[in-house]
This record gives C-alpha cells, structure tokens and sequence, in this order.
C-alpha cells in the first residue's frame, strides 16, 4: 500500500554541507532503487522531508534516518495511506527565507503525529519553498 510519511531534524554538527552533493547522490540512488519519491528541504538549520512509497520502503527509509548520526533531534512528523503520488520524483530544495524557516520550526514545535495537519502543512511549506 502507498504511504506518504514526513519527517524533519536539526543537522548534527557532523554534517557538512560541503558534502550535500555526495549525500544527495547516494539517497537520488537509494529511493530510486526502492521506489520512494518526494521532496527534501534544505534551510542550513533544518531538514524537511516528505517521503512517498510502500509502506516498508519507508519502515526502512525511517530506520535509516534514526540511526544517520549527520541528524539529530529527528522528529516523524506523521504518515498516512494515500491513494496517489503528490510527488512522482525525489527532488532537493534549498530555501533561505525566514517564513519557511519559521513555519519548520513552529511545525516541529507542534509534534502533529498522526492527524492529518502535518499532511497539508509540510505540503504548503514544500509549495512555498517551490515557488522562491
């Protein structure tokens, strides 16, 4: 069954942006293989990800985030069953505005979980980032 999931962290200090490229490359490779598509947002002080696939890619796909010592104060924002693709492709974004930045931090701040707010909220975040 098709599930739509997000999830958002804080990049550890481990992290380096100088290597985005290369951990851009390796996750385009895995959620190919694995069919899993959606968008990852970038802001320097967070990461968004909204994640679409079958529901044991993305029990994978979690448990892989979890253990990323690149992440912390990692959050999953909330899943769902979905009947189509809002995002056909994987795709990466970098936004540096300070409303997304803002509405990330008051979403991870709120902890939906598991009712449908986190849904049309990441979305919205994702629609604005889209149009910068």
């Amino acid at each position: 069954m098709l599930q739509r999931m997000a999830w958002s962290c804080v990049p550890s200090p481990s992290f380096s942006a100088a290597r985005l490229g290369e951990v851009i490359a390796l996750a385009r490779i895995s959620n190919h293989r694995n069919h899993v598509s959606g968008r990852l947002l970038f802001t320097g002080a967070h990461i968004l990800e909204i994640v679409e696939g079958e529901a044991r890619d993305l029990d994978e796909l979690w448990s892989r985030v979890n253990s990323d010592t690149r992440h912390e104060d990692v959050i999953r924002l909330g899943d769902e069953p979905c009947g189509e693709r809002w995002y056909p492709e994987w795709m990466i974004g970098y936004a540096d505005d300070t409303q997304v930045c803002d509405d990330m931090e008051a979403l991870r701040s709120a902890h939906p979980g598991h009712d449908s707010a986190w849904a049309n909220t990441t979305r919205s975040i994702m629609r604005r980032a889209d149009s910068m």
